[in-house]
């Protein structure tokens, strides 16, 4: 029997079966802490802005829903966590060290996260999709400028990062991290990561609209690439036209 690995994201309502480890992105290990204390492994995939200092200084916009976060993610206990970023990877460190944070970290630089999801799914960004070409004119000139700072950064330093519109969370970072580890000797499960919403659901005080949702079309299209090539289910009904039901 294969290796059950589950996908955690922060959606509220996650649907989370049992299996042999849990990988967690972002604030799912703090928001689903008794159910993921089920799992004999934890692995916890974090974006360093969480928990950085300055999201938490006195009159920073937002400081109440930072500093919780970063109470959460003390309080947890992975058996590791990963930073999606090697920039101010000491300073995290640090501040993680100074609370008896005892988790060994590591870090994945935004070169390494884009190697390492297109070397699993095919998928290099920016990814770009057909639904861009079905956006407002104005839309998508404000965004294909976007496209083009990237293209042109990188004729300089192909190691810059792109917008968020254009590469994929930090969910499907976990599943590609986890791919990596176990590869086809294990079953993937995604709950707590939807296409819909995702402003509101990871930060409850920035509701604000955006022309083009962050993450969204690349998810999309990494999934589709992932779900021909490994074995994956989901228990989110808004997935379920991408990825197999868990039955």
């Amino acid at each position: 029997m294969k290796t059950r690995v589950v996908i955690l994201g922060s959606k509220p309502g996650a649907d989370i079966p049992e299996g042999e480890a849990i990988w967690c992105a972002n604030g799912s290990i703090g928001y689903y802490k008794q159910e993921v204390s089920r799992f004999p492994k934890v692995v916890s995939v974090l974006n360093p802005d969480m928990i950085h200092p300055k999201v938490r200084r006195q009159g920073a916009s937002g400081r109440e829903f930072y500093e919780q976060q970063y109470r959460m993610i003390l309080d947890s206990r992975p058996d590791r966590m990963i930073l999606t970023r090697t920039s101010s990877f000491d300073l995290v460190k640090g501040e993680l060290d100074a609370a008896a944070f005892e988790a060994p970290v590591s870090a994945i630089s935004i070169y390494e996260r884009r190697l390492l999801v297109g070397r699993i799914s095919g998928c290099y960004d920016p990814i770009v999709t057909s639904d861009f070409f079905g956006l407002p004119n104005k839309t998508k000139i404000r965004y294909a400028g976007s496209l083009a700072s990237t293209f042109l950064k990188r004729l300089l330093d192909r190691k810059k990062d792109c917008g968020s519109a254009f590469r994929p969370s930090t969910g499907i970072l976990a599943l590609a991290l986890a791919i990596d580890e176990y590869g086809h000797d294990a079953d993937y499960v995604i709950c707590g990561i939807g296409l819909q919403k995702r402003v509101e659901y990871l930060d409850g005080r920035n509701t604000a609209k955006r022309a083009l949702q962050p993450h969204v079309y690349a998810d999309i299209k990494v999934l589709r690439k992932l779900a021909r090539r490994y074995s994956l289910f989901t228990t989110e009904p808004e997935l379920a036209w991408l990825i197999s039901p868990l039955r």
